[in-house]
């Protein structure tokens, strides 16, 4: 059986450069020589410094046969007025920082590096040529993505970054061949008003129900897309047996639109269904705006190659209004090779929230057709939750496949040799979800060069506990205050597991006075309670439940300051895995942490899986009043909770006194005058007045005042229980 290797980081170069070889991003390009072939991708940017653009490679094209070739030699050239950010140096291709060379084919000069020169506008790299191996391939490529070779562009450039790939076939110093293409990188946006692009084109198979590459439609300032004149945006299929498939499309929300005030239409069909339209709304304003459409269609058995879809804009009248230049973009390929799929077994493992969780899921991949798979294809498997560790374990059965984990360890991807065979079975996956996991299944995402696969569920997400607790009044500025008990229920037998620590912190402004207790209430659970900084209670499992259990968190006593916020005490809860490994230093070595005070200062995951409150803090000054729709001296008018004023001054401690004269009532604190006219939606505070949508009232004749009106006079926190019609008024007198 082959184990993966077992790096702890995988360099975003190697990610990228695979990413970008397996799965071509938005604006592929390709170019063929005798020897070599060029392939491109690019994006659209504008001119400026600092600019990310896509990748360039150059690759033996299969017919290379010249005899007595020692080295090859490849060199990138921008175009005027487009240079380098920063001169590429010899240690950062060592690093694959933006450039690798395909070693099956080259080794590198010495000392690991196939740097030769590089100026402010051109890098040459060379290598090596294997002449006495089998494979006798190679390939270069440079990246420009993610600020790994960023480019500076001259602000009066426009149209495409053509850079030149010179490759010349070295017989010791003389040259034995040489060829070269442009390809291009960027297009930089110049006076166009609406770009089109599309991300990596897909490779699907015959049949209905096939996702193309999502296409983008922008603009490059705000308001291009007018609506005046009833303006459309047309996708046409140019590929002759290929339609949308309307019932998908539908099914799978495919429109997507930002910064457009009302959005957009959804899109309708011509008959035969080999183009659709798509109307804006509303124009944009403020920022530009984008709308992205993923196709779906159905393509007839007797379909190969690319599936092209033409994107331009046309009035109410099929008119073309030339808002959109004509672009045709590529957002699939029909393909042979297929894989699915052939077994999934024990897949509904429960991993839980802020721990490492072993699936037992074993999962076999095999081709549609029984052929083997290819020497140097790739698939890719992405999480949609969490990421892989205890990366040694991950195996697959095969030894011709070789598995490398990359964006951050939440993905990895297998690739072939030439004797891979038609199948291989991966196991052995360990899972570490964050504290603030949603709920849900855990899925593997499986793409590359054999199509997009279904969707893989390997497991369950799951919080492992509940809380809650009663909530004890606690005053501010006050020393050993008895809180509320804390009661734990945990999800399943072993949900916490042994070696974990269990934290509830406490908000700012309060410390814990003692130590509190375990009262264990139901099942075999038991831990040891530490308190670290007189801010948390670290619960650490020395015995793992083997019965669902119930405990308790008792003998919680507060010491409030005068940072202490007034309302709940909200106590948040999280855990600390025992496996986790912390990064210890810059250089990338790890340790386990061994006590619980190492383990929560080391610790990087910062969300929560519950918070409950189990008290609440005020002052001697504080009145919390509720006020409930169908009591006496209560009523609701205009959405408004008015409550009468000798209630008010009454419960909230307030003055008051009243103008026949003008039917007006008074309300003084501290100095503040504030005035509600009845009949009148306004209150006047300090002579001030201020409009409210409900102002004072005489019901039965007795006066009402708002709510609202106190608070926005006085201060103070109000909420609304729609449930039960109640009014909750904190107030400080």
């Amino acid at each position: 059986m082959l184990k993966p290797k077992t790096k702890r980081t995988v360099s975003l170069a190697i990610a990228l450069v695979f990413l970008f070889t397996v799965i071509a991003p938005m604006g592929a390009f390709a170019a063929d020589n005798d020897y070599t072939k060029y392939r491109s991708t690019y994006t659209y940017v504008t001119a400026d410094d600092d600019v990310d653009a896509g990748t360039a490679t150059v690759e033996y094209d299969g017919d290379f046969s010249v005899a007595g070739v020692t080295y090859i030699q490849a060199k990138l050239t921008l175009p005027d007025g487009v240079e380098f950010s920063k001169t590429p140096k010899a240690e950062n291709v060592a690093a694959n920082k933006f450039a690798e060379v395909n070693t099956s084919g080259l080794k590198p000069l010495g000392s690991g590096n196939y740097f030769v020169k590089a100026n402010s506008s051109s890098i040459t790299l060379k290598g090596e040529y294997i002449s006495d191996t089998a494979w006798k391939n190679f390939s270069v490529n440079f990246n420009f993505e993610d600020q790994l070779m960023p480019l500076d562009i001259d602000s009066d450039f426009t149209g495409n970054v053509d850079a030149t790939i010179e490759v010349w076939g070295l017989k010791g110093d003389s040259i034995a061949w040489t060829e070269s293409d442009d390809v291009t990188i960027a297009k930089v946006a110049g006076s166009e008003d609406v770009m089109v692009s599309a991300k990596s084109p897909k490779i699907v198979s015959k049949g209905s129900g096939k996702k193309g590459a999502e296409i983008k439609v922008y603009e490059t300032k705000p308001g291009s897309l007018n609506n005046k004149e009833q303006e459309y945006v047309v996708y046409d299929i140019l590929t002759s047996g290929v339609t949308f498939d309307e019932s998908t499309i539908k099914d799978k929300d495919s429109i997507q639109a930002v910064s457009f005030k009302s959005g957009v239409n959804d899109l309708d069909y011509d008959d035969d269904h080999e183009q659709v339209t798509l109307k804006v709304n509303e124009k944009s304003s403020i920022f530009p705006g984008d709308i992205v459409f993923t196709p779906y269609f159905k393509v007839d058995p007797k379909v190969t190659g690319d599936v092209k879809i033409r994107v331009s804009s046309e009035d109410k009248d099929g008119h073309s209004t030339n808002t959109i230049s004509k672009t045709t973009v590529t957002v699939a390929t029909v393909g042979d090779a297929k894989a699915k799929i052939d077994k999934l077994e024990d897949n509904d493992t429960v991993a839980y929230s802020g721990q490492i969780t072993e699936l037992d899921v074993s999962m076999k991949i095999e081709t549609e057709d029984g052929n083997d798979f290819k020497d140097g294809d790739m698939m890719t498997f992405e999480l949609n939750k969490g990421k892989f560790v205890k990366t040694d374990e991950l195996n697959i059965d095969n030894n011709n496949c070789e598995i490398e984990l990359y964006d951050s360890e939440k993905a990895f991807y297998v690739s072939f040799n030439d004797k891979a065979g038609s199948d291989f079975t991966v196991d052995n996956f360990y899972i570490q979800l964050d504290n603030d996991t949603e709920p849900g299944d855990i899925t593997l995402t499986i793409s590359g060069d054999y199509g997009d696969l279904d969707e893989a569920t390997i497991g369950v997400a799951a919080a492992p506990f509940t809380l809650k607790a009663d909530k004890n009044p606690i005053m501010t500025e006050a020393l050993n205050q008895a809180a509320g008990d804390i009661t734990v229920n945990e999800a399943a037998d072993g949900a916490l597991q042994e070696g974990s620590v269990l934290v509830f912190e406490i908000p700012s402004g309060i410390e814990l006075n003692g130590k509190p207790k375990l009262d264990v209430v139901s099942g075999n659970f038991d831990g040891d309670i530490t308190v670290i900084d007189d801010s948390m209670i670290a619960l650490e499992v020395t015995d793992e439940s083997s019965d669902p259990s119930e405990f308790k968190i008792t003998n919680i006593n507060y010491d409030t300051g005068r940072l202490a916020l007034n309302g709940d005490v909200e106590v948040k809860a999280y855990i600390i895995d025992p496996d986790v490994l912390i990064n210890e230093s810059d250089d990338n070595t790890y340790k386990v942490p061994t006590s619980i005070s190492d383990k929560i200062d080391d610790y990087d995951d910062t969300g929560v899986i519950a918070t409950v409150a189990n008290a609440t803090c005020g002052s001697d000054d504080l009145v919390t009043a509720t006020f409930k729709v169908g009591d006496e001296g209560v009523a609701v008018i205009n959405g408004r909770t008015l409550v009468q004023v000798n209630t008010l001054c009454d419960v909230l401690g307030l003055q008051k006194s009243w103008d026949e004269a003008t039917k007006t009532a008074y309300f003084v604190q501290n100095g503040k005058v504030v005035a509600f006219p009845m009949g009148e939606n306004a209150v006047y505070i300090n002579g001030t007045k201020i409009a409210v949508d409900q102002g004072g009232k005489i019901i039965d004749n007795y006066t009402y005042a708002s709510l609202r009106g106190i608070q926005m006079a006085f201060g103070g926190e109000l909420e609304w229980d729609d449930a039960t019609k109640t009014a909750t008024f904190n107030f400080n007198k």
